[in-house]
């Protein structure tokens, strides 16, 4: 697992391929007539799913670092990458470099993103016109490289049936073998965009500008004071596996829970003036139901009802206090 984690090397499960967005790029690349460069190539999985899903191309060009199956010229593509491609269709290698360092793996120093995917993607965009990348689903709140995407889908796997599970169908399940990391597929084009076309799976949700109109207006009020074990609103700041949970609470609700400096999933906030919780809750929920999660985290698992957990970050959290 930590040779996988050391190159960032997480194989594709699933066909992301088959949804309506894609097919949409597909077209409007004129991905028939292109020859497609896979830069991190793996096993070769990413032509197969788009065989899969019915769709074709001119011809592939495979790169890797270690080539996976046969075909895949060997090289190391972050300080090498390819050229003369103009479409590009990849899952690039995922490390963070807080993650490398605790697990005491090589992170490449002169690398600038905190993240080794951010890089892989910023050589992706340099060469190519038209990338489609399978990415961790955070990238939508990271604010990079929004000037050319088009669409990005949240890749949230479905429920099976018994009858699914028994028989191990797995064609909409967009998750990894080695990882249950939360997953999108962006979408980037030649031209620059007005805006950016938000997907969760096939259903549209809206454009990044339509949802951050429902956001509160972001507060720099440093007299909210999170994790004060003396504060006087509780805050759980992350959902439980069943359902969407995260709630403002009384502080003697969390009277067994010890208050961390650095924890940020159960808290104390001290707000110098009365808190109406109730009210708080209710702009919360009005939150997520018009932004449909978007802006909030998502954190490792799928809740019961078949959606990411997410987290809740401070600063939104002083935003809704402060509103």
């Amino acid at each position: 697992m930590d040779e996988k984690r050391a190159s960032g090397r997480y194989y594709t499960r699933g066909n992301p391929f088959q949804l309506e967005p894609f097919h949409t790029w597909a077209k409007v690349s004129n991905l028939e007539q292109q020859t497609v460069l896979e830069p991190f190539a793996g096993a070769k999985d990413i032509p197969r799913l788009i065989d899969a899903a019915r769709l074709r191309c001119r011809d592939w060009a495979f790169f890797d670092i270690e080539p996976g199956a046969e075909g895949i010229v060997q090289r190391d593509t972050l300080t090498n990458f390819p050229k003369g491609f103009n479409a590009c269709i990849t899952n690039p290698p995922w490390l963070a470099r807080n993650s490398a360092t605790r697990r005491g793996l090589p992170f490449p120093e002169a690398i600038r993103y905190d993240d080794l995917y951010k890089y892989a993607l910023e050589q992706c965009l340099k060469h190519c016109g038209w990338v489609a990348a399978i990415i961790p689903e955070a990238f939508i709140r990271s604010g990079l490289f929004l000037e050319r995407l088009h669409d990005f889908i949240s890749l949230v796997p479905q429920k099976q049936g018994r009858t699914e599970q028994k028989n191990k169908v797995r064609d909409t399940s967009y998750m990894f073998e080695d990882t249950e990391h939360p997953v999108g597929l962006a979408l980037f084009a030649p031209d620059a965009t007005s805006d950016v076309r938000i997907w969760r799976n096939n259903l549209f949700l809206g454009t990044m500008r339509e949802l951050r109109e429902h956001l509160p207006q972001p507060s720099s009020n440093r007299d909210i004071v999170f994790n004060d074990p003396e504060g006087n609103l509780g805050l759980i700041a992350i959902d439980n596996t069943v359902s969407a949970s995260i709630h403002f609470c009384p502080p003697e609700a969390l009277k067994d829970y010890p208050i961390r400096v650095h924890c940020r999933s159960i808290t104390k906030i001290s707000v110098p003036w009365q808190v109406d919780i109730d009210i708080l809750n209710t702009r919360l929920a009005k939150i997520r139901e018009k932004t449909h999660d978007v802006f909030l985290t998502a954190f490792k698992g799928i809740r019961r009802d078949g959606r990411y957990r997410r987290r809740l970050d401070w600063a939104l959290a002083r935003a809704i206090v402060n509103a």
